[in-house]
């Protein structure tokens, strides 16, 4: 007979549920899947849409419901041995968390999903911001944007920082993070180009492309999806923000057309699917020569 008791490693993706489109959970999912990653999937809310472009969703909470499926996880011997957590509105979500979730030095990425442009997302206030400053240091990898790296560090938001303050930033924000920690701040514009920023041996690197027009909603969610998976098939910290931001900037680059009525629905994922497919069977073809 099979033991009941039997661990079964598994990465926690606990992340937003929205019933229309393709944005954190619905987009994190397909792609981690894709990158062979083992998930025990745990919503952080159910929305009728996503927060932005279609008006107040109806939401529903999952905090009861999730504290029972980590329970049940427990007594059944499925083991949490890392995560991806992202946008949850809930902070007792974030508390349970906190409390519940033991992964310390396992591969844990926090997307402190909360704002943009400068403004909170809808819903959330200020007082968001601790819960996440209580998750960061569980984190060995932290994805913030321009505005949530700002918040996180308690400081106003600034549209176009030096690459000084930027290094700065991320001294901060590596320093509340365990040993080894790391954190790639995206959404950055220079001269025209978009990209991303993140540390390596103390030396500020970036990443950009042309910029593109307009705003592309779930991005973020997709970025921190590639950027765990390509960790999880073994590659380097730079290695993994260069090629997360291609496979990234590659998508939206054919997306760019879209009207932003098309855009709320999120990230068309059929071109990053085949992209991470084209990187998995290189990656074999490496293996076996």
């Amino acid at each position: 007979m099979e033991n009941s008791k039997k661990n079964i490693a598994r990465i926690l993706l606990a992340e937003d549920f929205s019933a229309v489109g393709q944005l954190s959970l619905t987009a994190a999912m397909p792609l981690l899947n894709a990158f062979q990653v083992p998930l025990a999937v745990l919503p952080t809310e159910l929305l009728s849409t996503q927060s932005e472009g279609f008006g107040m969703p109806f939401k529903l909470s999952t905090v009861a419901w999730a504290r029972a499926a980590l329970q049940h996880w427990q007594t059944t011997g499925i083991k949490l041995t890392g995560a991806l957590i992202g946008y949850f509105a809930d902070q007792r979500f974030g508390e349970l968390l906190l409390n519940e979730i033991q992964l310390a030095g396992k591969l844990t990425l926090l997307d402190p999903v909360m704002a943009d442009n400068g403004r909170f997302y809808p819903t959330l206030t200020k007082s968001h911001i601790t819960i996440l400053q209580k998750l960061l240091p569980k984190s060995l990898i932290c994805t913030p944007n321009l505005t949530e790296a700002c918040f996180l560090l308690d400081q106003p938001y600034i549209s176009h920082p030096t690459f000084k303050q930027l290094a700065s930033w991320l001294n901060q924000l590596e320093s509340s993070q365990p040993a080894g920690g790391k954190t790639v701040i995206t959404g950055i514009t220079v001269a025209g180009k978009t990209g991303c920023v993140w540390l390596e041996d103390g030396q500020l690197r970036q990443v950009l492309y042309p910029s593109l027009p307009g705003h592309f909603y779930g991005s973020g969610d997709v970025f921190a999806a590639l950027l765990f998976g390509l960790l999880w098939q073994g590659l380097s910290w730079s290695q993994a923000v260069i090629q997360a931001t291609g496979f990234l900037h590659d998508s939206l680059a054919q997306q760019v057309s879209l009207p932003t009525s098309q855009r709320r629905y999120g990230i068309e994922l059929s071109s990053l699917l085949v992209q991470i497919e084209t990187f998995l069977a290189k990656k074999a073809d490496k293996r076996s020569n």
